[in-house]
């Protein structure tokens, strides 16, 4: 019985890693179960799987996500933010294996997390389905310089075939309807912006320990094709199956396939799959994810920061769509000469996510943008 914290538990992927282990009782144990602040969900899931532990991170702080962890094999990470990277650090430390789909962990600490992955006995489970996918895509593959690129897919999202001139006018309630994906509001957002592919590029170099000009990002309207691995010889090898995310979780949970959780794949009556080159011009945020390697490391949390700014900001009507970029770039420019020297840390990830965050709000305010 592999015992299981799962952290954000009220969120789109806690709830969906909650279906999957309640359909395998006799593997798999809820230990702990954390959130931020939605305590009747919260009071209701403790209810059905009886965990010994349970906490929100509103009332107690995150040190509550270390003490979930303790008593557990593997530890689903899907909190929102950076509040999740020392309790990451805690279970490579403890031989706790990590299911991970909180981008930001990786994001702003990839180095940390990879250096320290080195001398654990831990495994790091990428649950997001584009790294999931190259995940699958290398199995059986020991040997990592046949790899010639990796291919990351993307939808698109909601806002791929609108003229780039209309982009100003979008709304939040217009960005929310994903055309493939039931996701959280935040990673909606950053899908209808692309900012998610920047996020996953930074999240692939550290995962795979590849060169970001080795990663593309590939436009895949259907998102029946998650990701892709070309080698040398000229072969791409794609992972493809319906958009569900709780395949990569049963999967990271059980370290194998589990029931059937969607669809098969209608190869009969499939429509056409297709490919094409991500628009940089129209969505200049997905290109961060290339661009941020030419500043500092802390670059990426002042990215991260600005971008979580303007989401919230976006979501309460305070930023015009097309302003993303503007914002984070000018964020990214005014801590480039700050943290130029400064070693990646917690300490100064944490203290550059504020400072960023409190500048990014400070242009969006002034600019009334």
């Amino acid at each position: 019985m592999k015992k299981i914290a799962v952290l954000g538990s009220t969120g789109s992927i806690g709830t969906q890693t909650l279906d999957i282990i309640a359909r395998h009782p006799n593997d798999l144990k809820v230990v702990s179960l954390v959130a931020y602040s939605n305590n009747i969900k919260l009071n209701q899931q403790a209810r059905d799987f009886n965990p010994r532990f349970k906490a929100l991170i509103s009332e107690c702080g995150t040190d509550c996500l270390t003490e979930a962890v303790k008593d557990c094999d593997l530890a689903v990470v899907a909190t929102r933010g950076i509040c999740a990277i020392e309790c990451v650090l805690y279970c490579l430390d403890n031989n706790i294996d990590v299911a991970l789909a909180n981008k930001e962990t990786l994001v702003c600490a990839g180095k940390i997390i990879c250096d320290k992955l080195k001398y654990s006995k831990s495994k790091l489970i990428p649950i997001d389905s584009e790294h999931f996918a190259i995940s699958q895509c290398l199995l059986g593959r020991t040997d990592k310089s046949s790899i010639s690129k990796l291919l990351l897919t993307a939808s698109g999202g909601p806002f791929w075939n609108t003229d780039k001139s209309a982009m100003r006018s979008i709304t939040a309630k217009q960005a929310l309807k994903h055309p493939n994906w039931n996701m959280g509001q935040k990673i909606t957002v950053d899908s209808a912006t692309m900012m998610n592919k920047a996020l996953e590029v930074i999240e692939a170099k550290w995962l795979f320990d590849i060169s970001p000009d080795k990663i593309q990002i590939v436009v895949h309207r259907q998102s029946i094709v998650h990701s892709m691995v070309e080698f040398d010889d000229g072969s791409v090898i794609a992972q493809m199956s319906n958009p569900d995310m709780r395949i990569p979780i049963q999967t990271s949970l059980l370290g194998k396939s589990g029931v059937r959780v969607t669809p098969n794949i209608d190869f009969k009556n499939l429509l056409t799959l297709t490919f094409e080159e991500c628009d940089f011009d129209k969505f200049p945020c997905a290109e961060l994810g290339y661009k941020i390697f030419c500043y500092s490391p802390l670059a990426a949390t002042v990215m991260n920061a600005a971008n979580d700014v303007c989401v919230d900001k976006f979501l309460s009507d305070k930023l015009l769509f097309d302003n993303f970029y503007n914002i984070i770039i000018s964020t990214v420019e005014h801590f480039a000469s700050k943290t130029a020297d400064l070693e990646v840390n917690v300490t100064n990830i944490k203290l550059y996510e504020q400072l960023s965050r409190e500048y990014a709000i400070k242009l969006i305010d002034g600019a009334q943008c």
